[in-house]
């Protein structure tokens, strides 16, 4: 085994170590950090190696380019489609109200893995949410009433706001295994040194306004039903169909 694959073989471990301690799993912990003293024994490497390895994995912290959140049907949905593919894979959000632009922030592979998920989910979603209001105005003329173009846009706003409050359910219901909460643990470390480097404030998760709950639901269904385990297809490009 090569000594660069076998720093990022320790590397990783380390994560999984402090992952694992982070969410009080003791044996885990214990294991990964009795395999890294046999490595580090193995071939005579010093915990010197492994941080100046870790150092470079720091410096490859990127941000995408500014994407815009401004939208007819409010500020917040798009902030918070966002925020949920990045907290569930490995990135962060910067949010900048004066420019209405936000970045994403996390290793480059991963940022572009949510670039193209939420670019993609942003097509599918405005895509649904002209289907489910042709439904819902397809049920009030079945019931002898007229939807006016106010409510047709309370129903659209409504709809997306509910998109990312069922992804979040989406997300939740996929139990991560324990390495894959301790690398969790560890990316959000980098993003915390990162952003305080620059001084730079986390986003946080803006509050939803009131809604329509028919909009609203059919928003979280279709959220709640994206297929998570096909977010890149063998292309390279994001995939996110409905289960």
């Amino acid at each position: 085994m090569e000594k660069e694959t076998v720093i990022q073989k320790i590397s990783k471990l380390l994560k999984l170590q402090y992952g694992a301690e982070k969410i009080g799993n003791s044996g885990e912990a214990f294991q990964a950090a009795k395999m890294v003293r046999k490595l580090l024994l193995e071939y005579n490497l010093s915990m010197s190696d492994i941080h100046a390895a870790d150092q470079q994995e720091q410096s490859r912290i990127v941000e995408s380019d500014p994407l815009s959140y401004a939208d007819q049907y409010g500020v917040t949905w798009k902030q918070n489609l966002l925020m949920i593919i990045c907290r569930y894979n490995l990135c962060s959000v910067i949010v900048c109200p004066r420019t209405k632009q936000m970045n994403i922030v996390g290793l480059d592979a991963n940022v572009i893995i949510v670039k193209e998920f939420y670019e993609y989910l942003l097509q599918v979603f405005r895509r649904l949410s002209m289907e489910r209001l042709n439904e819902a105005q397809n049920e009030y003329l079945g019931t002898g009433r007229f939807m006016t173009e106010p409510k047709k846009k309370d129903f659209l706003r409504s709809y997306l706001e509910g998109v990312s409050r069922g992804l979040q359910e989406n997300y939740e219901s996929q139990q991560p295994t324990s390495q894959e909460t301790g690398l969790m643990v560890c990316h959000k470390e980098l993003i915390k040194d990162y952003l305080a480097s620059k001084s730079i404030g986390k986003a946080r998760r803006s509050s939803a306004t009131k809604v329509r709950p028919d909009g609203f639901n059919a928003g979280f269904d279709d959220g709640r039903n994206v297929n998570l385990s096909k977010q890149l297809n063998t292309s390279g490009r994001a995939a996110g169909q409905l289960k």
